[in-house]
């Protein structure tokens, strides 16, 4: 198997985009101090805990205690041999804070901080269920940051399809917990449209940086608003509603026209979104697919100059989208497609005569993808040229 490991579209750095968020009336509700139940897992869910912690610093008023739930440091890299420590334990140890570790609620009861019962459940990129037997037991409910602006890009991976869509605004959402399925609550505080400008070429680094540092300020902001004491019940519009008898419409107006807005789910990345699809990707969508979910793969059967054998691998490689293919001619490719043994020839070109040169190849759409460096799976990374001679 063949790896595309890096790929990159050749602009400048964009500026960095301004952050804002509705302002709405400072009256703030009565809210007691608040006991909460911080459930996350990654670097974004850092963001917002540290502010949490920050905040009852300054207003202990407001937050009374912070206790952290994460799940279990899973196996991980060749062989999962290796833990994969949770970003958010390592916080939680640094900040002293009280940790608690679970992959399932089941026959768990919250802890009582001081002898008092949790009063707020706040979940960030947690990615498990909290069930409603723990937000009842809980006076405010639950809160949840989304990087997205809901009910659009409902699911775990928002960031990833917002960028692979070259969607140009995003944002984030301040909903509460439902009971019923991820993403389904009463929406209390969002960005406001068109929402925050994504930059061209941004990287997933980068959006992920600007969002989880706008979902921590918006939280806090929202905690000191008391835009969790009894929000109204008004849930999303469903992605997928389920039918309901209506009377029959009216005659319809044949000169009026109607824009239903089309919400999509955001779905998590699998290993078969990072294959290179060669029959039907250009240049420009390999590079952006690679910007966006790093490391690409394909499974190669290339034929040697003239009557030379072939030979078959699976790795991947880093290259630049949409570049003129000058240099010299070396051989055609095939990518062989999966178990029903279809194969794409593509022809490429070495770039220059240096032997760690890169190879341009051109696609099936007339674009030109740039590859400089490839990873057959099992050894370390080597320049194109060197890959594509020996393989």
């Amino acid at each position: 198997m063949l790896f595309l490991a890096r790929t990159r579209c050749l602009l400048r750095t964009p500026a960095r985009p301004r952050r804002c968020w509705p302002s709405y009336s400072t009256a703030s509700k009565a809210s007691d101090p608040l006991r909460i139940l911080f459930c996350g897992s990654d670097e974004f869910s850092c963001v917002s805990l540290r502010a949490l912690h920050e905040e009852q610093k300054r207003n202990a008023s407001l937050i009374r205690s912070i206790d952290v739930v994460v799940r279990p440091s899973k196996p991980t890299g060749r062989g999962y041999k290796v833990l994969r420590e949770v970003p958010l334990r390592s916080l939680a140890d640094q900040l002293k804070l009280p940790i608690h570790v679970r992959d399932t609620f089941t026959g768990w009861d919250m802890p009582r901080p001081g002898g008092d019962p949790i009063n707020l459940i706040i979940a960030v990129s947690f990615g498990l269920f909290v069930p409603p037997r723990l937000t009842s037991a809980s006076k405010y409910g639950g809160l949840n940051v989304h990087p997205s602006l809901l009910p659009d890009l409902r699911g775990p991976a928002p960031l990833h399809h917002a960028l692979l869509a070259e969607d140009t605004h995003t944002g984030i959402t301040i909903q509460t917990l439902s009971p019923h399925g991820f993403d389904e609550g009463t929406i209390l505080l969002q960005t406001p449209q068109p929402g925050t400008r994504i930059p061209p070429d941004y990287t997933l680094r980068q959006l992920h940086d600007l969002l989880a540092r706008d979902g921590a300020a918006m939280l806090t902001d929202a905690l000191r608003r008391g835009l969790h004491v009894a929000p109204p019940p008004q849930p999303q519009p469903s992605t997928n509603p389920k039918p309901t008898p209506q009377p029959p419409p009216p005659p319809a107006d044949p000169t009026a026209t109607t824009a239903t807005p089309h919400l999509r789910h955001a779905p998590k990345i699998t290993p078969s979104d990072r294959q290179v699809r060669w029959a039907s990707a250009s240049a420009h969508a390999i590079a952006l697919r690679a910007r966006v979910l790093g490391p690409l793969w394909t499974r190669l059967r290339r034929g040697g100059k003239g009557e030379g054998g072939e030979g078959e691998g699976k790795g991947e490689g880093e290259g630049e989208g949409e570049e003129k293919g000058e240099g010299e001619e070396k051989g055609e490719g095939e990518e062989k497609g999966g178990r029903e043994g279809h194969a794409v020839r593509l022809r490429y070109f070495v770039q220059g005569k240096d032997k760690d040169a890169a190879v341009v190849v051109r696609m099936p759409d007339g674009s030109w993808l740039r590859i400089g460096r490839i990873k057959v799976e099992g050894m370390t990374s080597k320049p194109a040229r060197r890959v594509l001679e020996t393989v």
